[in-house]
C-alpha cells in the first residue's frame, strides 16, 4: 500500500505555446484562485464552463423543484466541483466504466451526459436516457457510454464496479472501473467488501471518496474511526491512496491521473480521497441550518470552488472579464434550449411499465414458455436449495462466461 499527495504536474494535459506559465502563489490559502500552472489555457477555460454548466443546471434543478415540475429528488454537488470535475474528465467515454453517485452530476456532465440528458432524467421523461423516465432524479446514466445506472442502495455500486473490474482483468482489457461515493457510503459493509476483493485481486478499479464529512446530518466523526476516511484502508496490500482537494480541480485531476496510471500498470487498485465541502443541504428533504453553526455555513461559502475558478482565470491573465461573461452567458443559452426541448419531450407511456423488468433470457424459448416453467405435481419435487444448485449447475454448463464470487465460495474440486 502506498499514500501518497498528488501535488506534481506530471500527468497534466499537453503542454503547449499557450499555457499558463509558472507564477507565485500562496497554496495555503484556502479561499484564494487556483494553481492552473502547466495547463493549457484551452483546457481551462473548457474546465470552467463545464463546472459553471454544472452549477447552473443544480440551479434549475431547484426551480423544478419550487414549481412542483420535476426533480423529486436533488442533492446539490456544490463543494464538490473539483473532483467531479476531474472523475469526469479522466473518464474514457465508450471505453472505461463509471460508476456515478446520487451527488454527481457535473462527473456525470464532465463524462458526456449532455445537459439536456440531465434535465429529461430531472423531468421522468420517456427519452431519458438513463432509464425512459424509470429512476428517480439525480439518478444519472448513459449506458451507450458505460455510465453506469445509480445505484439507489447507498455504497452497493462498489460491488458493480468491482465486479465490472475483474472481468476486465479476466478477459485482459485495458479499461478501468471508476466508483464514485460519499465518505459515508464507506461505513457500509459492501464498500469494504468491493476494496477487499479490489485489492486481492489487484483489480483495475479507482475508488473516489467524495468527503463532506457530513452523512446527510451525522458528522464524519460519528460514523468512522478516520475522519480522513481513506485512512481506515491503510492496511489493504496493493491499494494505493491518494489525498487531493476536492475543490480544487487541478489537484484533483492530478489525482485521479495517478491513480488511473497506477491501476492500468496492473498494480492494484487506488483509492483517491478529495477533501469536499457540502455547501448546500443534503438534499431537498432536508435543512442543514437545523444541525449546522452560521459560522459553518459561512466558512464553507466562503471556500466555494466556483467564484474561486472564476478568480483564476481573471488573476492568472487566461481570460478577460469580457470573456468569463460569453462563457457564461452562452452556458445560459445552452440551458434554455435544452431545458425547452427537455420540457417538450414526450412523457413514459403508463402502458410501458411492464418493460425492462426482467433482463432478456441467455436461450430464447418458444411460445410455451409459460407452460414450461408451471409446476406439474406429477413431477419429482425439489427442495428450494436443490433447485437453485440445478439451476446454477445447467448455467455454468451453458454459459461459460458465468462465475460465482462471494464468500465461502470454493474451486470445483471442492464441490462448492
Amino acid at each position: 500500500m502506498a499514500t501518497t499527495r498528488a501535488r506534481q504536474a506530471k500527468t497534466a494535459p499537453k503542454r503547449n505555446t499557450r499555457s499558463v506559465a509558472q507564477r507565485t502563489v500562496s497554496q495555503t490559502d484556502p479561499y484564494g484562485p487556483f494553481d492552473p500552472t502547466g495547463f493549457d489555457r484551452e483546457t481551462v477555460l473548457r474546465w470552467y464552463k463545464l463546472v459553471h454548466l454544472g452549477r447552473r443546471l443544480d440551479e434549475r434543478a431547484q426551480y423544478y423543484l419550487r414549481i412542483g415540475k420535476g426533480w423529486s429528488y436533488h442533492a446539490p454537488f456544490a463543494g464538490h466541483d473539483g473532483i467531479q470535475l476531474a472523475i469526469g474528465v479522466t473518464f474514457r467515454p465508450g471505453k472505461d466504466f463509471l460508476f456515478p453517485y446520487y451527488r454527481d452530476l457535473l462527473t456525470c456532465l464532465s463524462a458526456g451526459i449532455s445537459a439536456e440528458e440531465i434535465i429529461l432524467n430531472g423531468l421522468s421523461k420517456d427519452t431519458d436516457v438513463a432509464g425512459g423516465g424509470r429512476h428517480m432524479s439525480n439518478h444519472f446514466a448513459k449506458p451507450s457510454i458505460r455510465i453506469q445506472n445509480v445505484s439507489s442502495t447507498t455504497g452497493n455500486h462498489a460491488q458493480h464496479a468491482v465486479g465490472v473490474a475483474r472481468a476486465i482483468k479476466k478477459y485482459g482489457g485495458d479499461e478501468i472501473a471508476i466508483y464514485s461515493g460519499g465518505d459515508s457510503a464507506c461505513s457500509e459493509g459492501f464498500f469494504y467488501e468491493a476494496v477487499n476483493g479490489a485489492s486481492r485481486e489487484r483489480l483495475p478499479v479507482i475508488f473516489v471518496i467524495q468527503n463532506n464529512r457530513y452523512g446527510i446530518s451525522v458528522p464524519v466523526t460519528e460514523q468512522t474511526a478516520n475522519p480522513d476516511v481513506a485512512d481506515n484502508f491503510i492496511g489493504f496490500r496493493h491499494l494505493k491512496i491518494i489525498k487531493c482537494d476536492g475543490r480544487n480541480p487541478f489537484d484533483s485531476y492530478r489525482a485521479m491521473q495517478e491513480a488511473r496510471a497506477y491501476v492500468l500498470s496492473g498494480a492494484g487498485p487506488a483509492m483517491v480521497h478529495a477533501d469536499c465541502d457540502r455547501i448546500g443541504s443534503h438534499s431537498n428533504s432536508d435543512d442543514h441550518r437545523l444541525y449546522r453553526s452560521p459560522e459553518e455555513l459561512e466558512e464553507v461559502k466562503r471556500r466555494d470552488p466556483l467564484p474561486r475558478f472564476r478568480r483564476t482565470l481573471l488573476e492568472w491573465g487566461i481570460a478577460t472579464e469580457e470573456e468569463v461573461r460569453a462563457l457564461e452567458e452562452d452556458n445560459e443559452r445552452i440551458i434554455r434550449e435544452a431545458a425547452a426541448r427537455a420540457e417538450a419531450a414526450p412523457d413514459p407511456d403508463p402502458n410501458s411499465w411492464s418493460l425492462f423488468l426482467l433482463p432478456e433470457p441467455y436461450v430464447g424459448y418458444d411460445d410455451r414458455s409459460e407452460e414450461q416453467y408451471r409446476n406439474d405435481p406429477t413431477q419429482p419435487q425439489l427442495t428450494l436449495r436443490e433447485a437453485i444448485n440445478i439451476t446454477l449447475k445447467e448455467e455454468f454448463r451453458r454459459n461459460p462466461n458465468t462465475f460465482l464470487w462471494g464468500q465461502d465460495v470454493a474451486s470445483k474440486d471442492k464441490g462448492g
